[in-house]
Protein backbone atom coordinates (compact mmCIF):
# COMPACT_ATOMS: atom_id res chain seq x y z
CA UNK A 1 0.00 0.00 0.00
CA UNK A 2 1.74 3.44 -1.01
CA UNK A 3 -0.93 5.69 1.61
CA UNK A 4 0.31 6.26 4.54
CA UNK A 5 -2.12 7.31 7.53
CA UNK A 6 -0.54 11.24 8.41
CA UNK A 7 -3.39 12.31 10.40
CA UNK A 8 -5.88 11.61 12.77
CA UNK A 9 -9.19 13.88 13.81
CA UNK A 10 -12.35 13.06 14.96
CA UNK A 11 -15.46 15.50 14.55
CA UNK A 12 -18.59 15.77 16.60
CA UNK A 13 -21.64 17.93 16.42
CA UNK A 14 -24.40 18.85 18.48
CA UNK A 15 -26.89 21.44 19.60
CA UNK A 16 -28.03 22.26 22.90
CA UNK A 17 -30.30 25.15 24.58
CA UNK A 18 -29.42 27.16 27.18
CA UNK A 19 -30.17 30.82 28.62
CA UNK A 20 -27.49 34.04 29.63
CA UNK A 21 -27.16 37.48 29.64
CA UNK A 22 -23.91 39.48 29.22
CA UNK A 23 -22.48 41.76 31.44
CA UNK A 24 -21.18 44.97 28.97
CA UNK A 25 -19.90 48.53 29.81
CA UNK A 26 -22.76 49.80 27.28
CA UNK A 27 -26.21 49.67 26.33
CA UNK A 28 -27.53 46.41 24.46
CA UNK A 29 -29.89 43.88 24.36
CA UNK A 30 -27.44 41.22 25.24
CA UNK A 31 -27.77 42.80 28.81
CA UNK A 32 -31.09 41.37 28.97
CA UNK A 33 -31.79 37.62 29.95
CA UNK A 34 -32.25 35.41 26.75
CA UNK A 35 -31.53 31.69 25.28
CA UNK A 36 -30.04 30.65 22.22
CA UNK A 37 -29.96 26.98 20.26
CA UNK A 38 -26.15 26.78 20.19
CA UNK A 39 -24.28 24.21 18.37
CA UNK A 40 -21.12 23.12 19.00
CA UNK A 41 -18.84 21.99 16.47
CA UNK A 42 -15.83 19.74 18.16
CA UNK A 43 -12.72 18.62 16.61
CA UNK A 44 -10.19 16.69 17.85
CA UNK A 45 -6.90 15.66 16.61
CA UNK A 46 -4.15 12.70 18.03
CA UNK A 47 -2.72 9.32 18.25
CA UNK A 48 -4.90 6.17 19.06
CA UNK A 49 -5.26 5.28 22.32
CA UNK A 50 -5.28 1.52 23.82
CA UNK A 51 -9.01 1.61 23.07
CA UNK A 52 -8.09 2.34 19.86
CA UNK A 53 -9.74 5.98 20.04
CA UNK A 54 -8.93 9.43 19.59
CA UNK A 55 -10.95 10.41 22.68
CA UNK A 56 -14.35 9.32 23.66
CA UNK A 57 -17.71 10.98 22.34
CA UNK A 58 -19.38 10.04 25.61
CA UNK A 59 -17.27 12.39 27.03
CA UNK A 60 -18.58 15.27 24.90
CA UNK A 61 -22.15 13.56 25.20
CA UNK A 62 -21.97 14.39 29.06
CA UNK A 63 -20.90 18.12 28.57
CA UNK A 64 -23.91 18.61 26.04
CA UNK A 65 -26.32 17.05 28.93
CA UNK A 66 -24.45 19.68 31.60
CA UNK A 67 -25.33 22.77 29.56
CA UNK A 68 -28.79 21.85 28.05
CA UNK A 69 -31.81 23.97 29.43
CA UNK A 70 -29.54 25.63 32.37
CA UNK A 71 -28.73 29.09 32.42
CA UNK A 72 -25.25 30.30 32.10
CA UNK A 73 -23.94 32.51 34.40
CA UNK A 74 -20.35 33.77 35.39
CA UNK A 75 -18.34 32.85 38.82
CA UNK A 76 -17.55 36.45 39.41
CA UNK A 77 -21.46 37.56 39.47
CA UNK A 78 -22.33 35.45 42.25
CA UNK A 79 -23.11 37.36 45.40
CA UNK A 80 -24.29 34.94 48.25
CA UNK A 81 -25.21 31.29 48.20
CA UNK A 82 -28.38 30.15 50.01
CA UNK A 83 -29.08 27.00 50.72
CA UNK A 84 -29.64 25.35 47.30
CA UNK A 85 -29.75 28.86 45.57
CA UNK A 86 -27.49 30.98 44.21
CA UNK A 87 -27.97 35.08 44.10
CA UNK A 88 -26.56 36.66 40.79
CA UNK A 89 -26.86 40.80 41.41
CA UNK A 90 -25.66 42.38 37.79
CA UNK A 91 -27.10 44.52 35.24
CA UNK A 92 -30.08 46.46 37.59
CA UNK A 93 -31.01 42.43 38.27
CA UNK A 94 -31.28 40.46 41.56
CA UNK A 95 -31.53 36.74 40.25
CA UNK A 96 -32.03 33.83 42.59
CA UNK A 97 -31.42 30.85 41.41
CA UNK A 98 -32.10 27.16 41.77
CA UNK A 99 -27.99 25.61 41.86
CA UNK A 100 -29.04 22.26 39.36
CA UNK A 101 -30.10 25.07 36.89
CA UNK A 102 -27.34 26.96 36.81
CA UNK A 103 -23.85 26.23 34.94
CA UNK A 104 -21.06 28.24 36.55
CA UNK A 105 -18.41 29.42 34.16
CA UNK A 106 -15.07 30.12 35.75
CA UNK A 107 -15.00 33.18 33.63
CA UNK A 108 -15.68 36.69 33.67
CA UNK A 109 -18.74 37.09 31.10
CA UNK A 110 -20.99 34.42 29.06
CA UNK A 111 -19.90 35.14 25.61
CA UNK A 112 -19.90 32.90 23.17
CA UNK A 113 -16.00 33.26 22.91
CA UNK A 114 -15.72 32.17 26.37
CA UNK A 115 -18.11 29.56 25.94
CA UNK A 116 -16.22 27.74 23.60
CA UNK A 117 -13.17 28.41 26.19
CA UNK A 118 -14.69 26.88 28.68
CA UNK A 119 -16.05 23.48 26.60
CA UNK A 120 -12.29 23.13 25.31
CA UNK A 121 -11.08 23.63 28.73
CA UNK A 122 -13.59 20.65 29.69
CA UNK A 123 -12.29 18.02 26.98
CA UNK A 124 -8.54 18.68 27.67
CA UNK A 125 -9.05 17.99 31.19
CA UNK A 126 -10.69 14.28 29.36
CA UNK A 127 -8.01 14.08 27.37
CA UNK A 128 -5.42 11.29 27.41
CA UNK A 129 -1.44 12.11 26.11
CA UNK A 130 -2.55 11.17 22.56
CA UNK A 131 -4.36 14.03 21.97
CA UNK A 132 -2.78 16.83 20.31
CA UNK A 133 -5.28 18.94 19.24
CA UNK A 134 -8.89 20.52 20.05
CA UNK A 135 -10.98 22.85 18.49
CA UNK A 136 -14.45 24.27 19.73
CA UNK A 137 -16.50 26.44 17.61
CA UNK A 138 -19.74 27.86 19.29
CA UNK A 139 -22.21 29.41 17.32
CA UNK A 140 -25.27 31.41 18.68
CA UNK A 141 -27.19 30.95 15.78
CA UNK A 142 -26.58 30.28 12.07
CA UNK A 143 -24.88 33.78 11.15
CA UNK A 144 -22.39 33.95 14.48
CA UNK A 145 -20.12 31.51 16.14
CA UNK A 146 -16.55 31.80 18.25
CA UNK A 147 -13.77 29.59 17.76
CA UNK A 148 -10.89 28.70 19.78
CA UNK A 149 -8.06 26.14 19.48
CA UNK A 150 -5.97 24.30 22.39
CA UNK A 151 -2.77 23.11 21.26
CA UNK A 152 -0.67 20.19 23.24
Amino acid sequence: MRFKIVERKIGWHKDFDSSHFLVLPYESKCLRIHGHTYNVDVEIWGDLNKNGMIFDFNHLSSLIKLLDHKILVSEEWITEKKGSYIIIERNGKRLELPEDEVVVLNKPNVTAELIAEWFAERISEKAGENVKKIRVKIWEDPRSYAEVVLEY
